[in-house]
């Protein structure tokens, strides 16, 4: 190292430029104290022993939180739904709603003598199973940069539900966005009420909730099936590992 006799900088032995002031290192104005190692005073070298254990702490972080992001996250998959529950989801489609003859007067509703309200029970592997299918995924093909691949949806005693979805970045990277939410109903409107949201095994800030729950929105819209159910949704129960919705006649 070489030392600037203008400010003091130290520099490399080959440096032309002076790094502190940006001054040109005259050979002939350098002493040979100036090729000797600059000692650090002591409060000198505590500094530097902090900047060090500081950008091991920051690396550290950093690596901690893009294995977070990524890392994989426990969730169901979205198979065949069972018989009875593809029975269930298709009359709570329906239910109420009553058929008209073309060029006739309709006849009495048979319907009319029935329970206004039925209840529709679903256990989490069939509700997997039935948003995936009713919401088209995995969704393949365009220019998305990530792509929806599965939902999953799983049911606590604590009255939440937890809804994974897993996309892939660049069609490669999986990666897995949590919203846990406490779905009520009333008036005949869904409010979700989200508990709390994760990306991987990172949770997220409250301030941006809204950027993940939005992404489970948009993805919701995409469905004629659940928009029938929800226009008729009058009260929603969860136990420990299944759902109950009730729905209305119009």
């Amino acid at each position: 190292m070489i030392k600037c006799p203008k400010c003091g900088s130290d520099n490399l032995l080959n440096a032309i430029f002076c790094r502190g002031c940006g001054e040109k290192l005259d050979l002939s104005e350098l002493k040979p104290d100036s090729f000797l190692e600059k000692k650090l005073t002591k409060s000198q070298k505590i500094m530097k022993i902090v900047n060090q254990v500081l950008s091991v702490v920051i690396a550290l972080l950093l690596i901690t939180l893009i294995v977070g992001i990524f890392f994989p996250v426990a969730h169901l998959t979205g198979n065949e739904p069972s018989a009875d529950a593809t029975k269930q989801f298709e009359e709570a489609q329906t239910f109420g709603v009553q058929a008209v003859r073309r060029g006739r007067r309709p006849p009495r509703n048979k319907d009319d003598d029935k329970p206004s309200s039925k209840s529709f029970t679903f256990s989490s592997q069939d509700a997997t199973a039935l948003l995936n299918k009713s919401l088209h995924l995995p969704i393949t093909g365009g220019d998305n940069k990530l792509t929806s691949e599965n939902l999953s949806v799983s049911f606590a005693g604590d009255g939440c539900a937890t809804l994974i979805l897993t996309s892939k970045l660049m069609g490669k990277v999986p990666m897995h966005n949590t919203v846990v939410v406490k779905p009520t109903v009333s008036n005949g409107v869904l409010a979700m009420n989200v508990q709390k949201t994760k990306i991987g095994f990172v949770p997220v800030p409250a301030q941006l909730n809204q950027k993940i729950t939005q992404k489970f929105v948009n993805l919701s819209g995409g469905s004629t099936a659940l928009d029938k159910i929800k226009s008729k949704l009058t009260e929603v129960k969860i136990s420990d590992g299944s759902l109950t919705i009730t729905v209305s006649k119009k």
